[in-house]
């Protein structure tokens, strides 16, 4: 993987942050679900008034675009071991995601699927290549200190 297709190693924090802010305001959201009051703008179609809600709308984009922060930054040092690392750990999370997937739409009904499953695969392989990148990075450090 080319890392000039990486964003700065700096954006990483504001990543963390994006993502926190998000899953905070979500799940107090899901939590308190009608209670709170939503953001709402006014859009005219057809001469009928049209209300949305932005906080959901507004904070799983926040979601997404910091895990996307999380994952694609340079690390301090990158060099083709991480590289190598990266896309291993890029492919692994599509198989793993795909693989969850498919057992997912043999095991569920159709409709139920779309409804409840669905909308969580756009957050999986994010996710999944997030833990396992880092956790071949830090299996990686822990082989270079025991040999030290």
């Amino acid at each position: 993987m080319k890392t000039r297709f990486l964003f700065p190693h700096q954006w990483r924090k504001v990543g963390v942050c994006l993502f926190i802010l998000g899953l905070v305001v979500i799940g107090l959201y899901r939590y308190f679900d009608d209670q709170i009051v939503t953001w709402q703008f006014k859009r005219h179609h057809a001469g009928l008034e049209d209300y949305e809600e932005l906080i959901p709308d507004v904070f799983l984009l926040l979601l997404i675009f910091g895990l996307f922060l999380i994952a694609f930054t340079k690390e301090k040092i990158e060099d083709e071991q991480l590289m190598q690392l990266r896309l291993d750990s890029l492919q692994w999370s599509i198989y793993l995601n795909y693989a969850i997937l498919v057992v997912c739409i043999l095991a569920v009904d159709s409709w139920h699927f779309f409804i409840n499953i669905a909308a969580h695969y756009i957050f999986t392989p994010l996710v999944f290549f997030i833990i396992r990148f880092r956790w071949a990075v830090y299996q990686s450090n822990r082989l270079l200190n025991s040999e030290d």
